[in-house]
């Protein structure tokens, strides 16, 4: 009885081992017990990560221990007892994964951990240490610097590209210190110019732009920059001249062969073009003019140059490889022939003396001035269709003198350049007077026929030529045209029969044209009395025709409209209403 009157906080403390630290005085209790403990088991590691999850994935906890964490800190000793009992002095720091080296062996540990915690170190450097150089190089100070001497620098590593002077040709094999000295000094150096770490051998004489004659890759290796050069812009030529060819004495300020042109270059033209050199010649190749230049300079000359020879160079006519008095003063010039070979060979020998100018202009080789009005002068003229016929259609290559178009040796016969489609239905025309006798250059398709034996009437004289005159199978096998001799005179050679051969039951056959004509096959008006013997009368005079004339099979199963009859009385198309009365 006395048990069951003892209270809960009494329990407690019957129950507990002892009080909590301090830092778990909030799980005091009974009802708290299994915060830290499993039942019959003790603490286990897994109910102190619940809370402590954190500090086992850094630092020591992560790498050095995986025991019970009671073993190391354990409770219930009452408030004041220190659940953390950790003697800094010798503790090994390569256990949690980042070693003392260096100047970091002999720092303090409140330098770098706070009071009451040892854990949520940063590593990076920055953390503790300022960046001088505003993050310039990046966040690895390891690459330039080291843990035990922060002003020993080693550049073994280091990019210099990403300073304000990246390092290009002789400087990347150039020492630290001869720029940096010794001690070594990175800011507030002096780059802008080169005199501040080279001599100028030239005292001032030139630009203080070094890299006008100079490079970086190799000092001795001088190409002056168009403009640089005092006194005489070096461009083109100049621009590849060695210094020593003018300056051969060392004469920097003043060439040893002073500044006229004359005193390089031998004078070619002797005072032809006077002694003013530049005018033709200056800032260019000695032998390539500029256009303008040449063009200005040949209007002085006994030959302008005008259309397609305005674009031609002037080593074209001016060969350098002929000696100056010849590649000048002795040009011939008053033939084409003379710069140009004759594509003709000299067909055209007889005609303006075989001067190139009675065909071509200097505007242009082709088109030629030959049009249609001088072909008009040969014994072939262009007349009709033949106006618009490329020349290269008549005037093919010569089988025997090679690529080039033979003008001469054209053919005058039609048959020369068109098939012949007709065979031998012909061969009389033919022979008299060719295919002229028939046909025009004007119109190729209308014909010269002379179809009296025939007359075209009507319908007929509209109807296209191949409707009558159709290759036949021996035209085809052959590979004739169509067949213009011995085509059907008469109606039916063309024309389908619609009547099915009644009008020639009985003689005479009628014709064709004995009830139609050639302008409209359909009947306009049909005298029946006429040609048929009985007159429409009365109401037979208003029925329309196939009220009588209906149509009907053939025996071979085809239609016609039966127009003979046969009928003579009444009763052969009516039936007799008094026939039944009479009965």
């Amino acid at each position: 009885m006395a048990l069951l009157l003892v209270g809960r906080a009494a329990t407690a403390q019957l129950l507990s081992p002892g009080p909590l630290a301090a830092p778990h005085a909030s799980l005091e209790g009974d009802e708290n017990c299994g915060r830290c403990h499993t039942s019959g088991r003790g603490t286990s590691n897994g109910l102190c990560n619940g809370c402590h999850g954190s500090v086992t994935k850094q630092g020591l906890h992560a790498r050095a221990f995986g025991g019970p964490c009671a073993k190391c800190h354990s409770d219930h000793r009452g408030r004041g007892f220190a659940l953390v009992r950790f003697s800094p002095n010798g503790f090994d720091h390569g256990q949690t994964g980042w070693p003392l080296q260096g100047k970091h062996g002999s720092t303090k540990c409140a330098k770098c951990h706070k009071p009451g915690t040892w854990q949520n170190v940063s590593r990076a450097c920055k953390s503790c240490h300022k960046d001088p150089h505003d993050n310039r190089f990046g966040a690895n100070c390891l690459g330039c610097h080291n843990e035990s001497n922060w002003k020993t620098v080693s550049l073994k590593s280091f990019n210099h590209d990403l300073s304000r002077f990246p390092l290009k040709g002789a400087h990347r094999s150039a020492p630290c210190g001869n720029c940096h000295g010794s001690p070594a000094r990175y800011r507030g150096l002096d780059f802008g110019n080169c005199t501040a770490c080279h001599q100028d051998p030239h005292r001032g004489r030139f630009s203080s732009t070094c890299t006008n004659c100079h490079n970086e890759s190799n000092w001795h290796q001088v190409v002056m920059k168009p403009g640089a050069h005092p006194g005489l812009s070096l461009a083109n030529g100049h621009a590849r001249v060695v210094c020593g060819k003018c300056h051969d004495r060392g004469q920097f300020v003043s060439p040893s062969k002073g500044r006229a042109c004359v005193g390089c270059h031998k004078p070619v033209h002797e005072a032809d073009f006077g002694k003013g050199c530049q005018k033709c010649h200056a800032s260019i190749r000695w032998l390539g003019l500029p256009r303008r230049t040449g063009l200005r300079a040949h209007k002085k000359t006994a030959y302008q140059l005008e259309g397609e020879h305005e674009k031609v160079k002037c080593d074209g006519c001016h060969t350098p490889s002929k000696p100056a008095q010849q590649r000048f003063r002795e040009l011939t010039f008053d033939r084409c022939n003379g710069c140009h070979e004759d594509k003709h060979k000299g067909e055209f020998k007889s005609r303006s003396g075989g001067e190139c100018g009675a065909c071509h202009t200097v505007s242009g080789f082709a088109p030629a001035l030959f049009g249609i009005q001088a072909h008009s002068t040969t014994k072939f003229p262009l007349v009709g269709h033949h106006t618009a016929v490329p020349c290269a259609s008549c005037h093919d290559k010569h089988p025997k003198k090679g690529p080039r178009m033979d003008w001469r040796g054209a053919k005058e016969s039609c048959e020369s350049c068109h098939e012949n489609p007709h065979g031998s239905q012909f061969s009389k025309e033919m022979k008299k007077g060719g295919c002229a006798e028939c046909h025009s250059p004007l119109d190729w398709h209308s014909p010269k026929i002379d179809h009296s034996s025939w007359p075209l009437t009507g319908a007929h004289a509209s109807a296209p030529c191949a409707r009558c005159h159709t290759p036949t199978e021996a035209d085809r096998k052959t590979g004739r045209g169509a067949s213009y001799r011995g085509t059907a005179r008469k109606c039916e050679g063309c024309h389908a029969d619609v009547h099915l051969g009644q009008f020639r039951l009985s003689k005479p056959a009628k014709a064709c044209n004995f009830c139609h004509d050639t302008s409209h096959f359909k009947i306009r008006k049909f005298p029946h009395e006429k040609r048929t013997g009985y007159p429409l009368e009365g109401r037979h005079a208003q029925l329309a025709c196939d009220k009588c004339h209906k149509s009907v099979a053939s025996k071979s199963g085809k239609k016609a409209t039966r127009y003979r009859l046969g009928y003579s009385g009444c009763k052969d198309c009516h039936a007799d209403p008094h026939a039944e009365a009479d009965k």
